[in-house]
Parts: C-alpha cells; sequence; structure tokens
C-alpha cells in the first residue's frame, strides 16, 4: 500500500461518495463545494490513485477554528497510516495558513478515534460541544452515540 494526500478532485467524488455515511446529506459535494471557495480544505488519502479515506479542515469554524473535521478512513485501509497522513496534511495546511493549533471534536465513545487524536497529540481542553443529532456516525453500528464531544486541541507550535 503506497499512501499519499492531497486535496479532494472531481475524479475523487465517486468513490467517497459510495462510503459517505449519510448520503441523504450530500457531505461530499458540499465538502468539494466549499473547498472551491477557501473555507476548507477537503482532504483525500488514496492508496495509488483510488482513494481510501478523507477529512476536512474548516478555516471558518468559528471558536474552534481551524477544526478537523469529518475525517474517516474505508476499513480495508484501517491501521495502515491513512488516518496519521491525512492529519498531518491538515496540520501543515493550518500551518500555511499562520495558525498555531488545529482542534476537533469528538465522540468520547469514539474508542477508536481517540487514541489516534491522543497519539498524535491532541490534548482534550476539558470543553465539550453538545449535539442533538450527529452530522456523521462517530461510533460503530449499535453503539450508542454521546450527546455532547469532547473538545481537543494540538499546537501547531510545540517541538
Amino acid at each position: 500500500m503506497v499512501l499519499t494526500v492531497s486535496q479532494a478532485t472531481d475524479a475523487d467524488l465517486e468513490v467517497l461518495r459510495q462510503h459517505q455515511d449519510r448520503p441523504e446529506l450530500g457531505l461530499v459535494d458540499e465538502h468539494f463545494r466549499q473547498q472551491g471557495t477557501g473555507r476548507i480544505i477537503f482532504a483525500v488519502v488514496r492508496d495509488g490513485e483510488r482513494p481510501v479515506g478523507s477529512a476536512v479542515i474548516d478555516f471558518e469554524a468559528g471558536q474552534l477554528t481551524p477544526e478537523l473535521r469529518h475525517m474517516y478512513v474505508f476499513k480495508s485501509a484501517r491501521r495502515q497510516g491513512a488516518g496519521r497522513l491525512l492529519t498531518q496534511f491538515i496540520e501543515q495546511a493550518a500551518r500555511a495558513r499562520g495558525y498555531t493549533a488545529v482542534f476537533l471534536a469528538v465522540d468520547p465513545n469514539n474508542y477508536k478515534a481517540v487514541p489516534l487524536y491522543i497519539s498524535l497529540e491532541y490534548h482534550p481542553t476539558g470543553e465539550h460541544l453538545f449535539v442533538d443529532e450527529p452530522e456523521v456516525r462517530q461510533v460503530e453500528e449499535g453503539e450508542t452515540p454521546s450527546t455532547h464531544y469532547a473538545i481537543y486541541k494540538k499546537s501547531l507550535t510545540a517541538l
């Protein structure tokens, strides 16, 4: 597996649409549209030419700017460094725009993502974001999602 990361292109969209959690929301197409405005970067990790995951960095996320959002790695590509590469790409994009930290909000019941974020030096802030209905599923099928997300922050200036 040879993984690379870059911004999403038209050629990535069909595969990404097939893997979106809630297709009725059209998030893949919305992310691609917003990337064109400069509000976000829609990053895609590929194995060769085929997308195997994606993530967004939102530069207009209010108090949590910039925010790493909607990171998803296809099950076939998990535990092979795809999430780590996506996160590094997002962090480099934030640094390039002059940011000194990146934020994310994660369901504390997401037992797969939380350890990854901690290993990447994201630290809980102690703050929470209350969620009525998650935009995307953050926990495994059959698991109960939390009513709040924990806020994590990574310093981009720490050595």
